[in-house]
């Protein structure tokens, strides 16, 4: 779980930050800007894909952000804690099918198991759920139902944590297709942020 605080130092009101309970790096600091490719370090990318986020600053167990003027921290400490949250998330060893996973049929059973096992239970918090269509030439198709369908972090849901735990278990993943109608979402966990 990350806590937040303003930097001992900063007189800026556009300054937080996180800690959470292990090293994220081990050697210095990094800064990642928005558009940075953060890949490498999977908090900083998941942080810099909440909308609002302008800079990351990643070091040891903390995570300093750096918001952009047009959105308050009420609207985005609970979103940049969840995205962290979802970035540092254990993925279940027995989570990984045996290497030769390739055909749809394969795939569709291994993320069948990541979702109900790993994934649904983290969104069913947040009143949500995500159900798993089909699989197509090594792509996953899924609609988010509940608290995730219109939530402003599905995007991060998506791409730091189903994506990403799908790469990590199932060779032959090719990629993620939301086919959710987000626009009809009626009780989003998350509200879109103001001017985002």
């Amino acid at each position: 779980m990350a806590t937040s605080s303003t930097p001992t130092g900063f007189t800026t009101d556009r300054v937080r930050r996180f800690v959470v309970d292990r090293k994220i790096l081990s050697d210095a600091a990094r800064r990642f800007v928005a558009g940075d490719d953060a890949s490498e370090v999977p908090a900083a990318a998941a942080v810099l894909s909440v909308p609002g986020v302008a800079e990351v600053v990643v070091e040891g167990d903390a995570i300093t952000v750096l918001r952009s003027t047009d959105v308050a921290w009420d609207a985005l400490e609970e979103r940049v804690a969840y995205a962290i949250e979802l970035a540092l998330r254990p993925t279940a060893p027995s989570a990984a099918p045996a290497a030769a996973t390739t055909s749809d049929d394969d795939i569709y059973a291994v993320a069948d198991r990541i979702l109900r096992r790993d994934i649904n239970p983290a969104v069913q918090g947040h009143g949500g759920r995500i159900d798993l269509i089909d699989v197509q030439d090594g792509v996953v198709v899924v609609r988010m139902m509940g608290g995730c369908q219109g939530c402003g972090m599905a995007n991060v849901t998506l791409r730091q944590g189903i994506e990403q735990s799908l790469r990590r278990a199932v060779p032959g993943f090719r990629g993620l297709q939301d086919i959710t109608d987000h626009a009809q979402g009626t009780n989003p966990y998350f509200e879109s942020p103001p001017g985002v």
